[in-house]
């Protein structure tokens, strides 16, 4: 087994909250369930007002294997691009936290790209551990 399909498999935790001006068509939890891969691993956050301070019922919380980053991206983008919102995106890998915002301009591709980019830097070594 390489590094890069160890990496692949390290659980991922990510954050999506939507910002909405008006209410969507079609809500992104339920979009996203459409996919049978993503229902056991994406959920609502918390729910009536009682969650943590700051997260509103729109925030998804979701836990998963980065080999799934892809597909959720391009399932993220779609519904930006017919909600014509946005959403930001906190990813955790370890104790490194990155946030990405995604916009009708934003390309799925490039969005992964950055992922995994930030994810990448955070498992180096940072330069003492050469010592």
């Amino acid at each position: 087994m390489t590094d890069s399909d160890a990496a692949a498999r390290l659980p991922v935790r990510l954050t999506i909250n939507p910002r909405q001006r008006q209410p969507p068509a079609v809500e992104l939890l339920a979009w996203i369930h459409r996919r049978p891969e993503y229902r056991p691993v994406v959920r609502q956050a918390g729910g009536g007002g009682g969650g943590r301070p700051g997260f509103s019922d729109a925030v998804i919380i979701a836990v998963l294997a980065q080999a799934l980053l892809p597909g959720l991206f391009n399932l993220l983008q779609s519904w930006v691009d017919q909600q014509r919102t946005e959403a930001s995106i906190r990813i955790q890998a370890g104790d490194t936290e990155v946030e990405l915002q995604v916009t009708g301009r934003t390309d799925s591709a490039r969005l992964l790209a950055q992922a995994t980019e930030a994810l990448r830097v955070a498992r180096e070594p940072g330069p003492d551990a050469a010592d």
